[in-house]
Formats: structure tokens, C-alpha cells, sequence
């Protein structure tokens, strides 16, 4: 049950800009007096063009979206059994909003979405029926949202999640499971909407209260994705098969959570604060949108010590996904395996250089001679270094340990998880494989050089020479002359700074990243690669290898993972 966590610029500038009754429009018939008004007139003509664009491009989604877009959100709160939710109004009211700014209309087919309020079954059912409708009707490339808040349970009995209705009662029979996550998404997907989001912003908990003793639990429910999803999608290539789910092979859904399984959402607003927030934000597809905002809640709940919600989703989109206000060119080539798993990005083959030549300043003796070693197959890796949110869920699982959060000195979600040893690596790759049904591992030397150099035989991924705008590090020191800075003292977002010739951010500097390359004879210790915030800057060089023993936690030691990838994983 839910224990919740408990002036776009119009046309009429541009209009009256273009209008000019005076007979004198261009500078040569007019009086030199007027030229500089002229001049001022066709400046601000120019300028209210270029917002016109703007808005057209940012803040006119609707008009740009090529697929219609309905949307029904429910908000309920005055339950009849349960306990009545006190953020349920807020939450529908500030979704609804973000959906109309991003070009929906409503279920019921025409006018501004809004949120529709302590609904009935019947009523629940009503509604649910009509938006199918409307989703048909809309035709082939229809992008459909439900956004539900309220009570919700996970029915061991009926093994699905049922959205509750405000006169559902502790005696759920199989009449409940017209409301489960399946059956809802089952009916939407029916209509032939290509693109289905589902949010549901509920509780996951099982409810333990039986079901009435006559009650005959309806057979063959189930899960759209994630823990039992029939799609066997990997990440990569979606390959699609056989499922009542989908109507068509290009059809994709993304089903949605506000917290964790067998987890309660917290009654105060803030998923859909930040869900809002992040519908409008532009550049990123429904992935990175669901993504952020997990992240965000997640290290809400961190910084401020409160009790942890971490939001998950399970993803069943085919091909591209729809953006709700515009797409960002940086989100091609890379993908997720599940809600808690960091962005990926294939690596191809190829031949690596690895190793430092003889002349390299700073070079150390345990670098070997740089030789071209060949990578023969490709495998994913981690495009950013592995988050304090993403982090946080594993520990939030009893899987790995706490660690110091930095967020007094940067409270950005995005900034690296540290403080790491090399069995806290290998737990958290263990419970993202479990997470994802993916194998997740640590790198290898030779895989981690490669991906950090992207083909570049120098110093550095971007050259023989370092700056304070290339890298996190301790930027107080220089490297055969190079300027110096203040030093920071904190790892900064794990974007921070541009990323290399594979897209991949950080490489060198911000964290040291664990590998799976012993560090001595007897394998008690591990190399690390790419230096820190707190490295000087030679430490950042490619080549370089640093050994730490496996019983030593360093403020500075982060992680990014890898993955090996199928023959039939190709992006599309």
C-alpha cells in the first residue's frame, strides 16, 4: 500500500514585429532621423524571430511532436479501507502540468490533461477502457502515459502489483486483478500505441492480509519486464519474442516505479517534484528522463538522511525511445539494462595501445614498453563511473556497503561513488548481474587502457600535455609545465568534462577505478587506473598503474563496469 514517501513566448510578438503600416519601411526612403529607429526596428525583428524559434524548438513540443500523445493521470487519496494520502492532489496537478507542457492532451481525447481524483473501481475501469480507445484511435505512432498515485500493493497470491481504487478493501478477490500492473498493460498495448509509459507511483510491498478463502487467483499474470518480463530484451538489440503484451514487433513500453520491490513510497511529493522536473527537461529520451529521476530521488533521500526510496523501472522500448521535449545527440549508442544499472556504450574490437614508450615523463618501471595489443572482441563499459544513487540501491539491498557521500561539497546526483575497496567492486558487480540478468564485471588492464586511450597512442586520451579544464585532479601541480589551479578537493560530476574518442566521460581523473589485474604475486592487492581529484597530474596518464591491497578503502577510489556483450547484441 502506498505509504508515500510520503510564459512560453506566443506568436503575437513575432506578428507585430512583421506588421508595419508606415509607408517607410526600409532605411533608404526614410529620413536619416529614422534610419537609427529603422535600424532598432530590424534589430528587434531579428530578435523576436530568434525567439520564435526558440520557443518553436524548446518550448512548443506539441507542435513539433510527430506521434500523438495522450495521457491519464489518477491521484488517489480518500480510501474507504486504507489510510487517506495527503501528497496524491500535488502529485497528479504537477505531472499534469509537465505532460501539457510536453504536448499531451488527455485520455478522454481532447483538451489539456488533468488529474483525475479518487476514483472508484468502476470508475478506474471507465477510464482505463476510454484511454485504450483514444489510444486506438489515435492510430499506429500513438505515444501513450499512465500516471498513477496512490495505494498499491504487491499480491503474493496473484504475484503482480494491483493499483488500488478508493473503495478497495483488505479482501481483494480476483476481481483486483482488472487493476494489476499486467492486466493494464496488457489493455494499453492492445490498442497498437507504439510508445507506453506506465508510472506508477505506489508502494511495492506485499500485502499480507489473504485474499477471500473462495477467491480463484486468475491464472497466466504476468510481469511486462524486469524480474519476469516474456520479451527477453538485452539492453542492446531488443530482441522481441513471443508475448500478449505486444501487438506488433515494434511496439515498446516502459513500465515505471516510484520505489524499489517489496519497498513503500514515501507520502511527501518528492518523485513527482522531481518526475515533473524532469519531463521538462529537454534532451533526453523517457529512459534518461525515468533514469534521472531515479537517481535524483535516490540522493534526496541520501542527503537529507531520510528513510530511502530508490525508483526502478522495467524497459521494454524498442528501437529509439520518444523524448518528451527534445532528444539529445549524446544519448545515441548507449543503453541501460535495468533502472539501477549505469549508461553503457559498446567499445568496438580493435588494436590497443598499451604500455608507455621509453621517453614518457613520470614513467614508472612497473609500465610496460608500449606495444599494440589486440582487443578481439568487442564488450560494453560503463560510460560514466559508477554513482553515489546507483550506489545507494545496492546498498539500500544489503548488498554493498555504505560509503561517504560527498554531498556537502557537491550535493550534484551524479558525482562518483568513492571510498571503495576491491570486495566492495566485486559485491556491487555481483548485484547489478543479479539486477539485470547480465553478467557485470571489473575491466581488465588491457580493456580499461583501451577504452580510456580510444585509440590514441599519447600521454593523455587528448594529447601529451595537461590542463585544469581537462581533468579532476590535484590542480596545484603541473606536469612538464602545465598551468596550475586552486585545488578543489572533491570529485566532481561524473560528466563533467568532455568525454573521449569512445564517449566515454573521466577516464583520467575525478576517481582511481578498480580493474580485475592483480597488484602483486599472491593477488591480495589490485591495480587501479585513471588517478583522482587528488592525484598529481602525472598519475592521470594512460599508462599509468597504481596497486592497492584489497583490505584498503580510499576517499578517492571509484568504479566503472563492464559487461561482455552477445553475438546478437548490435545497436541499431
Amino acid at each position: 500500500m502506498k505509504i508515500k514517501e510520503a510564459d512560453a513566448y506566443g506568436e503575437g510578438s513575432v506578428v507585430a514585429a512583421l506588421r508595419n503600416d508606415s509607408p517607410c519601411v526600409v532605411a533608404s526612403c526614410c529620413p536619416a532621423a529614422d534610419r537609427a529607429v529603422g535600424k532598432i526596428a530590424f534589430l528587434r525583428l531579428g530578435a523576436a524571430l530568434l525567439i520564435w524559434l526558440f520557443a518553436a524548438w524548446f518550448l512548443a513540443p506539441s507542435a513539433l511532436a510527430r506521434e500523438p500523445r495522450l495521457a491519464l493521470v489518477i491521484g488517489n487519496s480518500s480510501y474507504q479501507g486504507f489510510d487517506r494520502l495527503a501528497a496524491t492532489v500535488i502529485d497528479g496537478d504537477r505531472v499534469a502540468a509537465a505532460l501539457n507542457s510536453a504536448g499531451f492532451v488527455d485520455a478522454t481525447g481532447t483538451g489539456s490533461v488533468t488529474a483525475h481524483r479518487d476514483l472508484t473501481r468502476e470508475q478506474m475501469l471507465s477510464l482505463l477502457e476510454q484511454f485504450a480507445a483514444k489510444l486506438k484511435a489515435a492510430g499506429p505512432d500513438a505515444f501513450g502515459m499512465l500516471y498513477f498515485s496512490g495505494h498499491g500493493a504487491a499480491l503474493g497470491t496473484f504475484g503482480d502489483l494491483m493499483l488500488l481504487p478508493v473503495d478497495a478493501d483488505h479482501t481483494l478477490g480476483i476481481e483486483a486483478t482488472s487493476l494489476s500492473r499486467a492486466a493494464i498493460a496488457r489493455k494499453l498495448l492492445g490498442s497498437g500505441a507504439k510508445n507506453l509509459l506506465i508510472v506508477l507511483d505506489m508502494c511495492r510491498n506485499v500485502l499480507t492480509e489473504p485474499p477471500r478463502p473462495n477467491a480463484t487467483p486468475e491464472v497466466n499474470i504476468a510481469a511486462p519486464g524486469g524480474e519476469a518480463g516474456p520479451d527477453g530484451t538485452k539492453g542492446l538489440k531488443r530482441i522481441v519474442r513471443q508475448s500478449d503484451l505486444l501487438v506488433r514487433p515494434d511496439q515498446g513500453y516502459l513500465i515505471a516505479y516510484s520505489t524499489s520491490p517489496d519497498q513503500v513510497a514515501f507520502d511527501t511529493g518528492t518523485f513527482s517534484r522531481i518526475l515533473a522536473e524532469e519531463i521538462r527537461r529537454p534532451q533526453q529520451d523517457i529512459a534518461e528522463t525515468l533514469k534521472r529521476t531515479s537517481d535524483r530521488v535516490a540522493m534526496s533521500a541520501i542527503q537529507s538522511r531520510g528513510n530511502f526510496q530508490k525508483p526502478t523501472f522495467d524497459y521494454g522500448l524498442q528501437g529509439a525511445p520518444p523524448c518528451f521535449i527534445s532528444c539529445g545527440a549524446g544519448s545515441e549508442g548507449r543503453f541501460l539494462d535495468c533502472a539501477n544499472c549505469p549508461y553503457m556504450r559498446i567499445v568496438p574490437a580493435g588494436l590497443a595501445n598499451v604500455g608507455s614508450p621509453a621517453t614518457e615523463a613520470k614513467r614508472d618501471r612497473d609500465e610496460p614498453l608500449q606495444t599494440e595489443q589486440r582487443i578481439d572482441r568487442a564488450f560494453a563499459i560503463g560510460i560514466y563511473e559508477v554513482t553515489i544513487p546507483e550506489w545507494g540501491a545496492c546498498v539500500r539491498d544489503k548488498a554493498c556497503q555504505p560509503i561517504a557521500s560527498w554531498s556537502k561539497d557537491n550535493p550534484n546526483p551524479s558525482i562518483p561513488a568513492t571510498g571503495l575497496a576491491y570486495p566492495d567492486a566485486l559485491a556491487f558487480t555481483a548485484w547489478l548481474s543479479a539486477q539485470s540478468g547480465q553478467h557485470y564485471r571489473l575491466p581488465t588492464g588491457a580493456e580499461w587502457e583501451y577504452a580510456a586511450r580510444a585509440s590514441a597512442s599519447t600521454t593523455f586520451p587528448w594529447g601529451d600535455a595537461i590542463t585544469p579544464s581537462d581533468a579532476n585532479y590535484d590542480q596545484t601541480a603541473s606536469y612538464r609545465g602545465s598551468a596550475t589551479a586552486p585545488y578543489r578537493g572533491y570529485p566532481e560530476a561524473v560528466n563533467a568534462y568532455p568525454p573521449n574518442a569512445f564517449g566515454l566521460y573521466q577516464m583520467n581523473g575525478n576517481a582511481w577505478e578498480l580493474t580485475a589485474d592483480c597488484g602483486d604475486k599472491s593477488c591480495t592487492a589490485h591495480i587501479a587506473r585513471g588517478g583522482s581529484f587528488e592525484s598529481a597530474p602525472d598519475e592521470l596518464r594512460a599508462a599509468n598503474r597504481f596497486a592497492v591491497s584489497d583490505t584498503k578503502r580510499r576517499t578517492d577510489m571509484g568504479l566503472r563496469v563492464v559487461r561482455d556483450i552477445s553475438a546478437d547484441e548490435v545497436m541499431q
